[in-house]
């Protein structure tokens, strides 16, 4: 880069100095040219002195002639001391090139005028014209100056690339030396291994990583053969790739297992390409790649992706069985608000309805196996999320079927807190509880234990179920976290679903979940990320009186005919005024000609519009509507959507009564309306 800058700056210095010099010369030899014509003027002008004053005008004109061809005058004319004519003397026309040149006005002409003296005595004055031919001096000039030019600028060169080759022989020989060392320090530096051998196979270069992982001393480099770095069993093999490697044939990476320092064996991927030179192999270089951790990561993402493919089915099923069972649900609520206490029927209704709930309980375990249903987040603390499931009534029916077990706390004094869905918190408790003690044999003990870790930058809260039963076998650690894996008797004990459901809730938390176990016991450490925020007010109990309308209208948009139904009934008695509408677009037409106080809408309306689309368009016609969205199964994104464009609520298929009236009435009376510009209250269903 610098040369060619070099040869740039030449190319403009070198014309100008050029310039500048024939410039100067020129100008000092039209000088001189000058005042010589002025003077040879003179000098004719004195040799025909006596001519003239003797009125000799044949040798006045003899000389003249001869001195305008000498010195090219176009014309030469002699006056007397009065005026008159002497004599005129006149050159023939130019030839040639002289004639082109004149033509070109590169020869011109100029005026010359002396007098003449003879004795001191002033007798007349000689006139001249005088072709100026300077145009050829000049000529050799800048042929000369340009060949002088040449000559130095061919000398300043040859140096200059003298001088240029003898810097680039230091430089690269500089460079080379400092190739070579970074190239060691490169391949120190990789996080791979890097060894070289000889035509035999005797190593004659291991970078550091090489010398730890296979306890190679420095100076016992050569002393080691290149078939030793693996299994005994493979060494064949290794051989094999070896004489290919030498024959320049690439076989792209090759699975070995290497016999690393005190026998450890790891996967390794090996890579060879031979060594020229001189034109001549060597030996050859190989990468040696430890696939520890990559197998472990393949195997990882096999069973994430088993486990989503399970999960995107239990979801499609999960949300057909929540439309079902609204009306095992809701129905029922609905007979007993119409039939007294004493009813003779009532104990039958209670218990469909009990039947439908938990089934919605199994359900609500699909659909965390399959990551598509949006729960609502609070913060609290892990401390009072574990007393609260202790003295729940599912903690007091464990207790009963398994009364030679204890469960003992040992919870931290201080857990920062944590932003959950509390459900399915104690949901993930619940369930290590039943298989921690449906783990043990007899009489037993489980330890529940919170703590508040560091890891990295972060805080976390841990949640840790420990028993003492008899533990998971190496084979099935691996697929515990399956949905419907179990070693229980399927439809009696267990669902399947159990650590499914704690596997999906900590994936969704964005936590995680360890698991460790041996013949004296499991324990699971489930890791939430704490956070700074402070715990919200828990709000009171819904009382169904306080929450009923006064006559409000409310369009339900639900593409099922039974969801209508149940939510007609169920509004109505309510005390809200009802409309339906079977799809997006005909909730659109609707309103078009009406208003309503609110909207509750289905998320997924197929083949026609969805609720985030319905709902968009509804905006650009009633651009405050409030909105509720009602699904049993649907992506957070499409619900974040939804609520980002100003919808109020969410609720979950299939609700009950109180869950439906509190909705509804937070969304009309408790929360401002909010539009597209507003921010919406989404924050629970961020993941």
């Amino acid at each position: 880069m610098r040369t060619t800058s070099l040869y740039r700056g030449e190319a403009f210095l070198v014309p100008v100095l050029f310039l500048v010099v024939f410039a100067g010369c020129s100008l000092f030899y039209i000088h001189r040219r000058d005042s010589d014509d002025i003077r040879q003027f003179r000098t004719h002008a004195a040799i025909i002195t006596d001519d003239l004053w003797a009125l000799n005008e044949a040798g006045a004109r003899s000389y003249l002639q001869l001195a305008a061809q000498a010195n090219h005058y176009r014309s030469l004319s002699l006056t007397l001391d009065r005026g008159d004519i002497f004599l005129e003397v006149h050159s023939p026309p130019l030839q040639g090139l002289d004639a082109l040149l004149r033509r070109m006005h590169l020869i011109w002409t100029k005026t010359l005028s002396t007098d003449v003296f003879y004795k001191n005595r002033f007798i007349g004055t000689l006139h001249g014209e005088q072709y100026v031919r300077i145009v050829y001096p000049l000529l050799n000039i800048f042929l000369v100056l340009l060949l002088v030019t040449l000559l130095l600028l061919f000398l300043v060169r040859s140096l200059s690339y003298r001088r240029l080759l003898e810097r680039r022989v230091r430089e690269r020989t500089r460079s080379y030396r400092e190739s070579e060392r970074r190239f060691h320090d490169l391949v120190n530096l990789l996080p791979e291994m890097v060894c070289e051998t000889d035509s035999s196979g005797r190593l004659t270069f291991a970078n550091e990583i090489t010398l730890k992982r296979f306890a190679i001393p420095p100076d016992h480099i050569g002393r080691r053969s290149y078939f030793d770095l693996v299994v005994a069993g493979q060494r064949r093999d290794l051989e094999e790739h070896f004489a290919r490697a030498l024959q320049g044939r690439d076989q792209g990476l090759a699975k070995f297992t290497a016999l690393g320092s005190g026998g450890n064996h790891f996967p390794v991927l090996i890579r060879s390409a031979p060594i020229y030179r001189e034109e001549e192999v060597s030996g050859i270089r190989s990468i040696v790649i430890d696939i520890t951790e990559r197998q472990a990561l393949e195997e990882q993402l096999r069973r994430d992706q088993k486990m989503k493919a399970i999960g995107a089915m239990a979801g499609g099923v999960a949300h057909d069985l929540n439309n079902i069972l609204s009306g095992v649900i809701n129905y029922p609520e609905l007979i007993l608000m119409q039939i007294g206490e004493d009813s003779a029927i009532r104990t039958y209704v209670e218990a469909i309805r009990s039947s439908g709930m938990r089934a919605a309980e199994v359900v609500a375990d699909l659909l965390t196996v399959a990551r598509g249903v949006a729960a609502s987040r609070t913060v609290a603390n892990l401390n009072d999320l574990v007393r609260e499931h202790l003295e729940s009534p599912e903690s007091n029916r464990l207790r009963s079927l398994h009364p030679e077990i204890t469960i003992a706390l040992d919870l931290a004094p201080e857990t920062a807190n944590i932003y959950c869905s509390t459900i399915h918190v104690k949901k993930c408790l619940m369930n290590l509880l039943l298989n921690a003690a449906e783990a043990i044999n007899g009489s037993g003990r489980i330890t529940v234990s919170t703590r508040s870790r560091e890891k990295g930058e972060a805080t976390w809260s841990v949640l840790t179920v420990q028993d003492t039963g008899e533990g998971i076998s190496s084979r099935d650690i691996q697929h515990i976290f399956e949905p419907f894996y179990t070693r229980k008797v399927m439809g009696r004990s267990g669902t399947g679903l159990g650590l499914s459901v704690v596997w999906n809730t900590m994936q969704d938390h964005g936590g995680e979940v360890q698991v460790r176990s041996d013949s004296g016991g499991t324990r699971f450490d489930l890791w939430f990320p704490s956070t700074d925020r402070k715990r919200e007010t828990d709000p009171s109990e819904t009382v169904l009186g306080r929450v009923r309308g006064r006559g409000e209208s409310i369009l339900i948009v639900d593409d099922e005919m039974l969801q209508q139904d149940i939510a007609l009934h169920l509004l109505s008695s309510l005390g809200y005024s009802v409309a339906m509408a079977s799809s997006g677009e005909e909730a659109v037409r609707y309103l078009e000609k009406h208003t309503v106080d609110l909207l509750i809408i289905d998320m997924l309306m197929p083949p026609g519009m969805n609720g985030y689309q319905t709902y968009k368009k509804i905006l650009e016609i009633h651009p405050n509507q409030k909105a509720v969205i009602a699904s049993g199964f649907s992506k957070n994104r499409d619900v974040l959507a939804t609520m980002e464009l100003g919808a109020g609520g969410f609720i979950k298929k299939p609700y009950t009564m109180e869950q439906l009236a509190e909705t509804v009435y937070n969304v009309l009376y408790r929360q401002p309306a909010t539009g597209p510009s507003s921010p919406s209250p989404t924050e629970d269903l961020r993941n």
